[in-house]
């Protein structure tokens, strides 16, 4: 039997509006405590950067964080002033 290599970790500069979209929803942990459903919304809002989802709201709605504490229309306006700190626009 054979192992495999890993996979290659790719390093991303810190201005990579990835990795400020991943670190800016890790920040909302007391709003979604489970780290997956985090990672799952940052994953999506990325393909909201990239126009392939059509609103914050969608992205919400796709990545359905359900250990969220809140709803999402507030986790949306929530979502919307950590993006506006980070300095990271959407449509």
């Amino acid at each position: 039997m054979t192992t495999k290599p890993p996979a290659e970790i790719k390093i991303t500069d810190d201005n990579d509006v990835t990795k400020k979209i991943y670190t800016a929803i890790d920040g909302l942990n007391e709003l979604i405590p489970v780290e997956n459903d985090r990672n799952r919304l940052s994953f999506c809002l990325s393909m909201l950067h990239d126009d392939m989802i059509g609103s914050l709201l969608n992205a919400i709605e796709q990545a359905d964080p359900r250990s969220c504490i809140v709803n999402y229309l507030e986790l949306e306006k929530k979502i919307r002033e950590v993006l506006k700190e980070k300095d990271i626009n959407f449509a």
